[in-house]
């Protein structure tokens, strides 16, 4: 008989011990603002602890700013338990909001009677709180240290209001203080280190694992400490604390996001995909599961997946007014049609990206690039220019690329006409070509290719590329060099090469010599004056001295000798 009143004994302590563990399991859930979690907790100790879990379920239902439902929960409490204290408080701060002189009374009469229990004077000090009454809150968190200094939960108290105020530092000091009488308050380690989240984030860490030192495997911790590592882009570390999340259970839904876009900024992306598409089931139209999951698959090249969920992204319900776009949204978006040749939606896509940052002409510089290896060299030097407008450039180096891809769109236009007009002279029928608009279009991008080269010669008059582009854009104006166009630009790149004695472009000075070797063949051709021929000779030999192997020039010897 005693062994079994003994067993009852231990029996219901252990059910008390685990009820008072689910309280303040909730409790800590509840001053760290998850409600939701924090309201099942306390839904499971009403059984065993109906007061203070109602009173806390009271409390959740007031944050969630739902009075008629919290005076509910109060009658609950009070119901249930014939002492309750914590509920009838809540209760009586709702029915004497407007009658602080007799709150002041009702709560004054429940804190001299529990004047040795802090968790019913600091419930107290919240009534006050609420209750705008902040002289009252003062005297009940010193009534409360009279009760048990050591009670860390008046220092969060203390902390959260000064934190409130504006006053980081002060707050900072009260939570260390919780932790000083409690080395394992939860509550504390956390909301200690959300004080230094953005100042100091190495702090809030080691904070945070400190806590994590103090109370092994405590769930609570472990999810902010993943956090901040996330959010400090500490990937790896973040993977670790989220996979051990995940082995004592399902990870809440912001944490399961966090681990995956982790996942997918270590580069581990088909696992990123594998924690993506685990989502994605339950959430099917989240954007930010959607937005990860297009990156993800385009780093994987799966670009046919990519542009899909890229449609999709954009056509959410709410896209741009509920969450903001990045500029990654698009970059990506538009690379996956790049690789499948949408370019035309791709350069859409670009061009929205670029208004995130137009002041900023990196992306435009890229863009260029890309469409320029995509032979869309029109496209590349329209992107080129914004590129150089957005950072008022002065460079050489940037005139020259943006002339170079206007040339190289003035060289395809050359091609394509001279193939029309062929087929035209052979009688053939030709479509969807016009040879004129085709040279006219040339023209236009050659007098922009011709602008950009003389840019690059009065930024950097001594060096001999202006001279040579410019050479070249004229010699596409005077294809059968009758006008001679490209001579003078030709003859000061000659000049320069041979007073830098610069050896390492004379292919450069083999091109202009034959150049004008081949211009005074014409000319003596026509004119069938000597001089002409002896430059043509010369100019030849030139040629010859350089690389002896030179064929055009071989033939304009031997038909000047015949």
């Amino acid at each position: 008989m005693k062994r079994s009143l003994l067993f009852i004994t231990i029996f219901s302590l252990f059910i008390s011990l685990n009820a008072w563990s689910q309280v303040n399991k909730g409790i800590d859930q509840f001053l760290l603002g998850y409600y939701d979690e924090a309201q099942k907790t306390f839904e499971q100790s009403v059984s065993q602890e109906p007061d203070i879990s109602y009173y806390y379920l009271g409390e959740i239902a007031l944050r969630k700013n739902n009075p008629t439902e919290a005076a509910n929960y109060y009658e609950k409490g009070i119901l249930a338990d014939g002492d309750a204290v914590f509920s009838r408080i809540g209760k009586l701060k709702l029915d004497l909001k407007s009658n602080p002189a007799e709150l002041k009374k009702s709560l004054k009469a429940i804190t001299n009677k529990n004047k040795k229990k802090a968790p019913v004077i600091l419930a107290a000090a919240q009534a006050y709180l609420d209750s705008n009454l902040p002289g009252e809150v003062s005297g009940m968190l010193s009534m409360a240290r009279s009760a048990n200094k050591s009670y860390p939960y008046i220092y969060i108290f203390e902390g959260d209001r000064l934190k409130e105020k504006g006053e980081s530092g002060n707050a900072a000091a009260q939570y260390e203080q919780a932790i000083n009488f409690d080395p394992k308050s939860v509550v504390a380690y956390i909301k200690n280190s959300m004080i230094y989240e953005s100042s100091t984030p190495s702090t809030a860490i080691n904070t945070l694992k400190a806590g994590l030192e103090a109370n092994p495997g405590n769930s609570l911790i472990r999810s902010f400490l993943a956090t901040n590592y996330y959010k400090q882009g500490f990937y790896e570390q973040a993977i670790g604390e989220y996979e051990a999340l995940q082995g004592e259970g399902e990870l809440q839904p912001e944490a399961a996001r966090n681990y995956a876009a982790s996942l997918y900024f270590s580069g581990k992306y088909n696992e990123a995909l594998t924690a993506l598409n685990k989502i994605a089931a339950n959430e099917p139209n989240h954007p930010v599961v959607t937005r990860l999951l297009m990156y993800t698959h385009d780093k994987l090249k799966n670009y046919d997946e990519g542009i899909a969920l890229g449609k999709k992204f954009f056509s959410l319900p709410g896209s741009g007014d509920t969450f903001n776009y990045l500029v990654t949204d698009y970059t990506a978006y538009a690379d996956a049609l790049m690789a499948k040749g949408e370019i035309d939606e791709a350069i859409k896509a670009y061009e929205k990206a670029i208004t995130f940052a137009p002041e900023d002409g990196t992306l435009s510089k890229e863009v260029a690039s890309r469409l320029a290896s995509a032979n869309r060299t029109a496209d590349a030097a329209v992107f080129y220019q914004k590129y150089i407008e957005a950072e008022s450039s002065e460079e050489a180096s940037d005139y020259l690329q943006l002339g170079l891809y206007n040339y190289r769109t003035a060289t395809g236009l050359s091609s394509k006409a001279a193939a029309a007009e062929k087929s035209l002279a052979a009688g053939e029928t030709v479509t969807d070509v016009n040879p004129v608009a085709l040279r006219d279009s040339m023209t236009q991008y050659i007098i922009k290719a011709d602008e950009a080269f003389d840019k690059v010669i009065e930024l950097a008059p001594d060096s001999y590329q202006g001279y040579y582009w410019r050479a070249n854009v004229n010699t596409l104006l005077d294809p059968d060099l009758s006008k001679g166009l490209a001579n003078d630009y030709y003859q000061k790149m000659i000049d320069i090469l041979i007073s830098n004695n610069d050896t390492e472009n004379q292919s450069k000075l083999v091109e202009a010599y034959r150049y004008f070797s081949i211009y005074y063949l014409y000319q003596f051709d026509t004119s069938k004056q000597a001089a002409d021929k002896n430059k043509a000779l010369e100019y030849a030999n030139k040629v010859l001295e350089l690389k002896a192997d030179d064929e055009t020039s071989k033939k304009i010897l031997e038909a000047l000798k015949n």
